[in-house]
């Protein structure tokens, strides 16, 4: 369909700005180390601007710079390893509170544990400026490529019809709108408070099928503007019947 033939968007009963068009993208994982890129940027400019100022026998700036990178990137690692969902949230919050407050019985009763825990983490960790510039690049370089690789695989939801675009030879699967369901899916509870990242399963019943689209950033918006658009489809064939 060209672009002088797309329906103009129309408003809902609310006074919304119902879309004509939707464009869906299923990112990645290497986007939720978005967090780790801005943290690498961060180190390097402390690294240039305190680095030869730190007397290495003392804690300084940079050295907090560097625990505070390491442990970005170790949270940012396990979530792309583990999908951690509202349950384990909840476990996992409780199994940290729970040590907290072991912590602090045990320190009641002199064993002197913050000071030995301020010892064990008091390692003077620390890299020069270049290491974390070169590290963000490196993120960079790859998020570019996410960013290439979503342009060519991507779904476009219209008034009739819903079009999976996929790789760069532009293959092209079709499927009707309005026998088209979906449901909205949030699988990790740390990405959707990151990035709104969740998946939208798509149930289609001229083929019967079922395609998942995993990590959809902001999926909220996208659900709702999905909602308008099938919503509209449901009235328009209530009436047409």
């Amino acid at each position: 369909m060209c672009a002088a033939d797309s329906p103009a968007p129309q408003t809902g009963p609310s006074g919304t700005r119902i879309p004509s068009v939707i464009i869906i993208r299923s990112w990645p994982k290497i986007v939720m180390m978005v967090p780790t890129l801005a943290l690498s940027l961060i180190c390097g400019v402390v690294m240039a601007v305190w680095g030869d100022r730190a007397a290495p026998a003392e804690f300084s700036p940079i050295h907090y710079a560097g625990l505070a990178f390491l442990l970005m990137l170790a949270v940012n690692l396990t979530m792309l390893l583990y999908d951690l969902n509202l349950r384990g949230f909840i476990i996992v919050a409780l199994l940290i509170v729970s040590v907290v407050l072991v912590l602090f019985l045990l320190e009641q009763r002199q064993w002197a544990v913050w000071r030995s825990l301020a010892g064990i983490f008091g390692v003077r960790v620390f890299a020069n400026s270049a290491f974390y510039f070169m590290f963000a690049l490196v993120l960079l370089f790859n998020l570019l490529i996410a960013w290439v690789i979503t342009r060519f695989n991507f779904w476009k939801i219209e008034h009739n019809e819903i079009i999976i675009h996929k790789g760069f030879m532009h293959e092209q699967e079709r499927h009707p709108t309005a026998q088209a369901r979906f449901k909205l899916v949030i699988e990790d509870v740390v990405e959707y408070a990151l990035m709104g990242s969740g998946t939208l399963v798509f149930y289609f019943g001229d083929s019967k099928t079922e395609h998942r689209l995993p990590t959809v950033l902001f999926v909220h918006r996208k659900a709702r503007m999905l909602d308008e658009i099938l919503g509209r489809l449901a009235v328009i064939d209530t009436r047409a019947g």
